[in-house]
């Protein structure tokens, strides 16, 4: 269509120059006649030449509103003959004006022309149009470049403040760009987001073109405050989010939070290392804390507790739940939500001793997921009153009617204040009540000793009968335990030999592999007078624990769960209250012996030699080996004639393991066995292994005698 009205405005032109022809030669004169035709009408603008005629197109495309569309329109138009007007120039010396009829005809077809453009411009399509749709920038006004670049600078800054809120992420400029939708390409390579959420973009292009619009306003970097050695430190990954106490090598790919503390501190521990803010450490006088390593601030601020522990499910931290110590009694909070879940009503929610767990006793270790043990202690330590509850409902599952309970298994075994033992499950379903006249003990959560009517058997939780011992005379129960591949009960023997150790004790043994059982008399005898020496390479917080507490008899200082003391490089120990102690001190019933198929034959003349020189082959130090041999050197001069076996720690960790925290360099334990003889015995000697004494070292020692 638009080429069919430019032929018939070629055609008009054509005409307008024939009629120019007639007119040279009616009138020959050379005088110059100038066609200069105005046409006056109050809407339009001068048009020069057919050129403009495109770039008005282009205009009236830029065009924000409809004044400017008016001020675009058109212009007068004067014919395209030459560069700038059309001349009709005569040879001839004199000229004529123009006759009325051709002005007329000639007006008549500048006005159609006119009219065909204006019905032309709103639709064309020219090659500098088609090249405008495919290159936005290049026709983009300036005020257009500075309306995307705050458009795009708002939606940057709109995206990160929702992800802020709802992930508690600041976003780098990367990862938001990602999340917009947005009609124009922008990049800009200067970007920075600051910890207010506030953006500042320059040196952008749009469409690939480079415009000088900036967004936002650059703010000044803050000098980071000088961090002492001695600051806690935490260093979060900027795009894992993963949390480290140590400084990385690739520090720059790490956020660094660090804040002072009054005072020394130890133990400093992440709660957790994924999507977790909260970190905990141990002060110069035991109490546990736990802060917001992003604010610094303790976890429930407002509340002047004096102690906080964290709850772990095995080998992880609950993140939502801790125990808070106030006025002395413990209650449990949930920190998502600030709110208490059970009141402060507790002496302790970590009774390591009688749960049969190991481990520090600054974290609540839990029986099973959401359920804690809880005591309360008599007045003089004694009567203590244990019971389980669930710590995120509060509920309680077992009440507090046990004077002791033991973890067995899956299972707890409680006494009650009559001495009766009752076997609960973790959310209080008691087994086997009242089916037997007396359960004796729980090994491992599989083996039960019961008395049913007059005979003794071992039944499962099931009671299932396992084997039967027939009748048994049998005192007061010492304790149970994991024996092979079964259990074992040692109980007093009320039918004991006077002056015969050996049968002070029965032993009631089941053997689940070849399903058998057997009853024996033995020595209760006991580990007596081990000790423990501590020596860390620096004054350190440590935590002893054993794997069976139940078997320990006399402690000193008092344990209590555990022993927690500060040991100096040189053994010096103290307490919570700033008691000195050289050594720790306990004693245990005997839960294991030697058949001396190896070991040594010592008679009383040789006895100090002999203890001098295998302690120092063994590892002893001088001050050590002196305490043993004091202790033990009249023992086997009493005896005239002895085999001794020495205990050592692999053995020894075998049935009471100890655990130290912070764990060994090097760890020693040794136990001497010594057996009076009437004669002499030939004996292999026993192959012993010596201490390399190395970093932090701790030494254990003790012995028993047959």
């Amino acid at each position: 269509m638009k080429n069919d009205n430019i032929d018939k405005i070629d055609e008009q032109i054509k005409s307008i120059k024939e009629a120019g022809k007639k007119i040279k030669k009616k009138e020959p004169a050379k005088k110059e006649i100038e066609i200069e035709e105005k046409i006056e009408e109050s809407d339009t603008k001068k048009i020069d030449t057919i050129e403009e005629i495109d770039d008005n197109e282009e205009k009236i495309e830029e065009a924000e509103s409809i004044e400017e569309i008016k001020e675009t329109e058109t212009k007068s138009i004067e014919l395209p003959q030459q560069e700038e007007q059309i001349e009709v120039k005569e040879t001839k010396k004199e000229s004529k004006k123009i006759p009325l009829p051709i002005i007329i005809a000639i007006s008549a077809v500048l006005v159609i022309f006119i009219i065909i453009l204006c019905l032309l411009l709103p639709h064309g399509s020219g090659n500098k149009s088609k090249k405008s749709s495919q290159d936005k920038t290049e026709t983009l006004t300036k005020s257009k470049q500075k309306k995307i670049i705050n458009g795009y600078g708002d939606a940057l800054k709109g995206i990160i403040a929702v992800y802020f809120e709802k992930q508690n992420v600041l976003l780098q400029y990367e990862d938001a760009t990602k999340l917009i939708k947005y009609d124009y390409e922008v990049e800009c390579s200067t970007h920075e987001i600051y910890e207010d959420g506030a953006v500042y973009l320059a040196k952008c292009s749009i469409n690939g073109k480079k415009t000088s619009y900036t967004y936002g306003e650059k703010q000044e970097k803050k000098e980071e405050p000088k961090i002492s050695d001695d600051a806690i430190k935490v260093y979060v990954n900027k795009k894992t989010k993963k949390v480290l106490l140590k400084e990385p090598s690739n520090k720059d790919e790490y956020d660094l939070y660090a804040f002072e503390i009054e005072g020394k501190y130890s133990d400093l521990t992440l709660l957790s290392d994924n999507n977790c803010d909260y970190i905990f450490y141990t002060d110069e006088d035991y109490n546990v804390h736990m802060l917001n390593y992003k604010t610094g601030k303790r976890v429930l601020d407002n509340i002047g507790y004096e102690s906080v522990l964290p709850i772990k499910i095995g080998d992880l931290y609950d993140t939502s739940y801790v125990a808070i110590k106030l006025n002395n009694k413990w209650g449990i909070y949930n920190i998502t939500n600030n709110e208490r879940i059970v009141s402060h009503k507790y002496d302790s929610v970590t009774p390591v001793l009688y749960m049969g767990t190991s481990g520090p006793a600054t974290v609540v270790n839990t029986l099973d997921d959401g359920i804690i043990a809880v005591v309360n202690y008599g007045t003089d330590g004694n009567n203590s009153e244990y019971g389980v509850i669930n710590y995120r409902s509060g509920k309680e599952l077992i009440k507090q009617e046990y004077k002791q309970m033991l973890m067995s298994g899956k299972y707890l075994m409680a006494t009650d204040f009559y001495g009766e033992k009752h076997i609960f499950d973790y959310n209080g379903v008691e087994y086997l009540a009242n089916k037997y006249d007396k359960i004796y003990w729980i090994v491992d959560g599989k083996y039960i000793l019961v008395k049913d009517k007059d005979n003794t058997r071992v039944v499962s939780i099931k009671a299932k009968e396992l084997y039967d011992y027939g009748k048994l005379n049998l005192g007061k129960i010492n304790y149970g335990l994991s024996y092979n591949d079964g259990a074992l009960f040692q109980f007093e023997n009320p039918d004991k030999k006077e002056d015969d150790y050996n049968t002070d004790c029965i032993e009631v043994i089941y053997d689940a592999k070849n399903n058998d059982g057997e009853v024996k008399t033995s020595s209760c005898g006991g580990i007596a007078k081990p000790v423990l020496y501590l020596y860390p390479k620096k004054t350190t917080k440590v935590t002893v624990t054993f794997e069976h507490p139940e078997i320990l008899q006399t402690t000193y200082p008092k344990y209590n769960g555990s022993w927690e003391v500060k040991a100096h490089p040189n053994g010096d120990l103290y307490d919570k209250s700033g008691s000195y102690y050289y050594a720790l001190y306990w004693d245990e019933a005997k839960v294991h012996s030697v058949d001396f198929s190896t070991g040594y034959y010592v008679e009383k003349e040789d006895a100090i030699e002999f203890l001098e020189k295998k302690l120092s082959y063994i590892g002893l130090s001088r001050r050590e080996a002196n305490e043993f041999i004091m202790y033990w050197l009249p023992v086997l001069e009493r005896n005239e004639k002895s085999l001794v076996y020495f205990e050592l720690t692999e053995e020894r960790d075998s049935y009471n393991k100890l655990n130290i925290t912070p764990k060994p360099d090097s760890l020693l334990r040794l136990v001497i066995h010594i057996k009076k003889v009437d004669s002499k015995v030939e004996i292999p000697k026993q192959s012993l292994t010596k201490l390399q004494r190395k970093g932090f070292v701790a030494v254990e020692w003790g012995g028993t005698t047959y």
